[in-house]
């Protein structure tokens, strides 16, 4: 089974979602993009424990109003949710097949004071295909035709052999009266919302989905909700009953040997007579042989919550699992999700924050095995790793446009040169997923020296990562250039980056309709001075004195010193001959920023007018041609 189709309205911090996944999904992006509120509204719908849980405030999408859209108004307290995803954006308005349409106009009103809007319900609605041949029976009567992209058909002409798949919705509604929330599951297709007429599904439809919903608890846990506890009852329940009865048996017979024994029973009569104070416990004062010990309460559950893993590993001893660190938690804990996946047939696997607390490679590792051993799985993640067991069309970006939540998929690529730029994803787009903003340069040499001198001029000025800025090469191993920013700007715009240029200012290597094609394909176009390269970037503006003491520690990496027997005037030309050359940029950085106390002028004024650009309100010039620095002077 799988999900063909996911619509939110309203729910959370989502005004409107409409994703239509080709495969797998793995939801990734910047803060706040909505990423959990996903998870959270599939497993509302398709798990029945989540049915029990009570919906709150937040579960229904809020408008700032009034007061509270300045510094000045209050907030209606929310008590459930990501604190990373919620979202008091901007809300749509009702939809006409709303009863209340007119209440909530009222609602608007009444709650200007408290600063929000409250829409009148929150909704979401799966379509599910690839059903089994039992859940299409228990869903008999509620079954849809599908078109060849597995949505339901509703022209009314759907062919007599059509594939048939089913819509569940979930609808949380909200009462300003009572103060109150109300919710159900229903089948969309024999409902009406608007008279409150809902084909409920029933639990044994939600029992019967194949849905399996990864969490954080704690591994290997016997208590009632552990997934361990899960695994034995579903492998062997008779066998694992026997043996909780047997442990409980066990100790209690321990126990009352403890009881028992004559140094505890002496010393428990001694504290009972101890000021004749055990007389106002009872009428007949109790003594040693009334006192029994057990584990809390006495209760199995009690007991089997008592119990912790201990686990020998390597030369460490016999150690509790929390004495062994995350990274073994985390790990057994992933190795029970692919046990409890394994055991649902066509399983649909929802997680969040998928792969945190685990190293790169297991991350990886355990979701290619999740995706390779399951019909479906919709993750969210923060790590690129994770990512790069997708493939590029599986992965669901998120973002923040204007306030509001928007979502992007990886686009097909249609001939050989976007197949090319698509292995920038995995090199360079990936490691970027969570920033808003991507700064193409040209090359790998461009990108090393912007990346070392963002680091150098930290002490004096904020990184670019506090502007939500990650620099990336154009380069995708087959060369880069002025002339491959266009593609690597239109994938990363398909994806929701805001996309900036740095580039050098060449006009024998960029021609007028190359910068045409930048600035058209940017958000913004930063090029260096006039005839400047990366190279000269490193050098202009610098003292001749202070490059040549730079200059002396190329030698170090095997090649000669070039400013040796050079006169002044040729030192900036001899050092980037050099560097074009041989690859040394960040080497030289290094060596120049010690000797001059600060990074270059030139790759300085760079890098912060990208980070200028970045700024979702930049209006300036889409392209910046930054000034040539005045020329050092010359020490004697």
């Amino acid at each position: 089974m799988r999900i063909s189709r996911l619509r939110l309205h309203d729910f959370r911090g989502w005004a409107d979602l409409d994703l239509r996944p080709r495969t797998h999904v793995l939801l990734a992006g910047v803060p706040r993009a909505g990423r959990s509120d996903i998870i959270v509204a599939l497993t509302r719908l398709l798990d029945p424990a989540f049915i029990r849980v009570q919906p709150t405030l937040a579960d229904v999408r809020q408008q700032r109003t009034g007061a509270a859209a300045g510094n000045g108004g209050r907030a209606i307290p929310i008590d459930s949710g990501d604190a990373d995803d919620e979202d008091n954006g901007a809300t749509n308005a009702p939809d006409d097949d709303t009863p209340t349409a007119k209440n909530d106009i009222e609602v608007a009103a009444d709650s200007q004071d408290d600063g929000y809007t409250v829409a009148a319900y929150g909704e979401v609605e799966v379509t599910l295909v690839e059903l089994d041949p039992e859940l299409e029976q228990l869903c008999d009567g509620f079954l849809e035709p599908l078109d060849g992209d597995g949505q339901v058909d509703e022209t009314g002409n759907a062919v007599p052999d059509a594939r048939l798949g089913v819509r569940l919705g979930y609808r949380v509604s909200y009462d300003p009266n009572t103060d109150s929330l109300e919710h159900v599951v229903f089948f969309p297709v024999r409902s009406n919302p608007r008279t409150a007429q809902y084909a409920r599904v029933p639990t044994a439809v939600r029992r019967a989905l194949p849905v399996v919903v990864l969490n954080a608890q704690r591994p290997l846990q016997l208590r009632a909700e552990g997934v361990l506890r899960r695994l034995v009852t579903e492998r062997d329940a008779v066998g694992a009953s026997a043996a909780f009865r047997a442990l409980e048996q066990g100790v209690a017979a321990a126990a009352n040997g403890l009881s028992a024994d004559a140094t505890i029973a002496a010393t428990v009569d001694a504290v009972l007579k101890a000021g004749g104070l055990a007389q106002h416990l009872a009428d007949t004062p109790p003594t040693a042989a009334t006192v029994r010990f057990r584990p809390d309460d006495g209760s199995l559950s009690a007991l089997l919550r008592a119990v912790q893993p201990a686990l020998e590993l390597d030369e460490a001893g016999l150690l509790t699992l929390s004495n062994h660190g995350s990274t073994a938690a985390a790990l057994l804990t992933s190795a029970e999700a692919l046990l409890l996946a394994a055991s649902v047939d066509g399983a649909l696997v929802l997680g969040d924050d998928f792969g945190d607390g685990l190293d790169a490679a297991t991350a990886e590792h355990l979701a290619a095995v999740l995706r390779a051993r399951s019909a479906q799985v919709w993750l969210t993640t923060r790590r690129p790793e994770v990512a790069r067991a997708f493939a590029p069309g599986e992965l669901v970006r998120l973002v923040r446009d204007g306030g509001a939540r928007a979502h992007h998929l990886v686009p097909q690529p249609t001939d050989k040169k976007e197949v090319a730029v698509h292995r920038l994803l995995h090199a360079q787009l990936l490691p970027a997923l969570t920033a808003p903003v991507v700064a193409i340069t040209e090359g790998p040499h461009d990108l090393t020296s912007y990346s070392s001198a963002d680091r150098h001029r930290t002490a004096a000025a904020l990184p670019l990562a506090a502007a939500g800025v990650r620099l990336i090469s154009a380069d995708n191993g087959s060369g880069g250039g002025t002339g491959q920013i266009p593609r690597v700007a239109g994938l990363a715009h398909a994806m929701g980056f805001r996309v900036i240029a740095l580039i050098d200012s060449d006009p024998a290597k960029t021609s007028a309709a190359e910068l045409a094609d930048m600035e058209a394909a940017c958000d913004a176009v930063v090029r260096l001075p006039a005839s400047t390269g990366i190279e000269l970037a490193l050098l202009t503006g610098v003292d001749v004195a202070v490059l040549r003491a730079a200059a002396a520690v190329l030698p170090a990496y095997g090649v000669p010193n070039p400013t040796s027997g050079v006169t002044d005037a040729d030192v900036p030309k001899a050092i980037a001959k050099l560097l074009h050359k041989k690859g040394l940029h960040e080497q030289f950085l290094d060596a120049l920023v010690d000797e001059l106390g600060s990074v270059p002028p030139v790759l300085d004024a760079a890098l912060t007018a990208v980070a200028t650009a970045a700024d979702v309100t930049y209006a300036g010039p889409a392209r910046i041609d930054l000034a040539a620095p005045p020329a050092a002077a010359s020490t004697p």
